[in-house]
């Protein structure tokens, strides 16, 4: 199998090493059963039938009850001066931090003087980008800043710093520019991938909020290990103008940080469309529900049958004290979610191997977890390909059939607190399981299919690590899922607690 796919890969212009057809070929084997079984369910979907689902043309509509958000101003304690000195001590424990940006001038409005964090695969004008590569250390100033950061930055806020990332955003958690990012609740675990710099930037409380990017859950996992509140929005709901891609179908900008309200505010003024990112449209106003009357479905199966007690506890915290406020639990289930993760991953993949394609020759100074995971893409057929667009829209019409009978759907955001390093295995109820065996159960789920999805603290399991819940609503309902974290952060206080040594 490595002799022929090596074979291929070279016929469609990839110079790989030996190793790196070996890593290759075993990531080919282990995902080929899952690729086979969907390849023997024929469908005539029109595989663009999952874009209709967020962009409007199939999306529920959006809830008259409830109030409009218009943004409001966020105080923070740190002028930006002031946080560059706290990120810079932080930096010292837990690597969080590729590039320190002083002197950068505030504007007026909102946000006016509030210092953010910025992942370092997102644009600041006048600043390299470097996607944590090698091969991009000496880059060159960005032109321009991403759209989500002029957005900010015109609302007053201040970029302080670009932050740590794996490799390209899909790497493993040791990229060979930095190395990995430690874990401010205890530097002996992992921050968290891919947006792992700008979680421990806010959770050192360094700055209010930061911006990450999701392609499998990686604004939601780094907020789930730090004990932070991060949304993945839907698909097309931010535009990624400026962000170094790896995904068209999967790829969100997101915000991170410590709680709803905050979340909220940076949402409302980073999302709509800017003419330049084609799939970023005209939205629906931002609506909060009330939380009386949710309707809450609650899958299991796939989605938490690999699950740690302390975070099964945690979901069920919030759960009961949002059916307390008047919420209602509602049957629901998602049959396809086991298939969500490697199907998500054959897309996510594919298209990496693509977009990667220009630098094939430079792959030698790539990660090597980097291209074991995107050389997956290179050899697969267009009809695999094609076959798994048209399981998205599957998947979504699995979504369809539960909100039509629910607003909400809550399940574990990971299994496990956060991994350990080097290894970066995990622990579930003492046993031990590799990072990515576990980390992405329910996340991918969103990638895939568009939905947007909240990580939320809920408490701390006994190793003293934060653990979370995942609160996912059908396409442009933001809303929904905000207002229930808020009513929850309105009544506990994990997303107020700070690591030790960072209070």
């Amino acid at each position: 199998m490595s002799d022929a796919l090596g074979a291929l890969a070279a016929h469609l212009g990839y110079r790989l090493t030996p190793p790196q057809v070996e890593a290759m070929a075993a990531a080919v084997a282990a995902t080929e059963p899952h690729a086979a079984a969907l390849r023997a369910e024929p469908t005539l979907i029109d595989p663009d039938q999952g874009n209709a689902w967020s962009s409007g043309v199939r999306s529920p509509s959006v809830p008259s009850e409830g109030g409009t958000f218009s943004p409001v101003g966020l105080s923070w304690p740190l002028s930006p001066a002031e946080a560059l000195v706290r990120l810079r001590a932080a930096h010292e424990t837990l690597n969080c931090t590729i590039a320190f940006l002083d002197d950068r001038t505030p504007g007026d409005g909102p946000l006016a003087n509030i210092p953010f964090a910025v992942k370092d695969v997102i644009d600041v004008a006048g600043v390299p980008t470097t996607a944590a590569s090698l091969t991009r250390k000496d880059a060159p100033p960005a032109a321009e800043s991403a759209t989500v950061v002029a957005r900010l930055e015109a609302a007053g806020a201040v970029a302080i710093s670009k932050d740590t990332t794996t490799e390209f955003a899909v790497g493993g958690p040791h990229p060979p520019l930095t190395g990995a990012t430690r874990n401010p609740w205890d530097p002996r675990r992992w921050a968290g991938g891919s947006s792992m710099g700008t979680a421990a930037a806010v959770a050192v409380g360094a700055v209010p909020f930061g911006l990450g990017t999701d392609v499998g859950g990686s604004v939601r996992l780094p907020s789930a290990w730090c004990g932070l509140t991060g949304l993945k929005p839907t698909a097309g709901s931010v535009p990624r103008t400026g962000v170094v891609p790896l995904s068209w179908t999967a790829e969100t900008v997101g915000p991170i940080a410590r709680d709803a309200a905050t979340v909220a505010t940076v949402f409302d003024l980073i999302r709509g469309p800017d003419g330049r990112d084609p799939r970023a449209r005209e939205l629906p106003p931002l609506v909060f529900p009330d939380v009386r009357g949710l309707r809450i479905a609650l899958p299991g199966g796939y989605l938490t049958e690999l699950c740690d007690s302390a975070v099964r506890a945690g979901v069920a915290e919030l759960v009961d004290a949002l059916t307390a406020a008047g919420a209602v639990i509602v049957p629901g289930e998602i049959p396809g979610a086991e298939r969500a993760l490697p199907i998500g991953y054959e897309i996510v993949f594919t298209e990496a191997a693509a977009l990667h394609r220009i630098d094939a020759d430079r792959w030698d100074s790539y990660d090597p977890v980097t291209v074991a995971r995107i050389s997956q893409g290179i050899t697969t057929p267009a009809s695999d390909y094609l076959r798994a667009l048209q399981f998205r829209a599957e998947l979504q019409a699995e979504l369809d059939a539960v909100f039509a009978g629910a607003d909400l759907i809550i399940v574990p955001t990971t299994p496990a607190t956060a991994p350990r390093l080097p290894d970066c295995t995990v622990t579930i109820d003492g046993e031990r399981y590799p990072l990515y065996a576990a980390q992405s159960r329910a996340t991918m789920l969103g990638n895939l299919t568009g939905a947007p999805g909240l990580a939320v603290p809920t408490g701390f399991a006994p190793d003293g690590l934060p653990v979370s819940a995942l609160l996912i609503a059908p396409p442009h309902r933001e809303g929904t899922v905000l207002a229930a974290a808020r009513h929850y952060q309105e009544h506990t206080d994990h997303h107020r607690r700070r690591p030790p040594g960072f209070a």
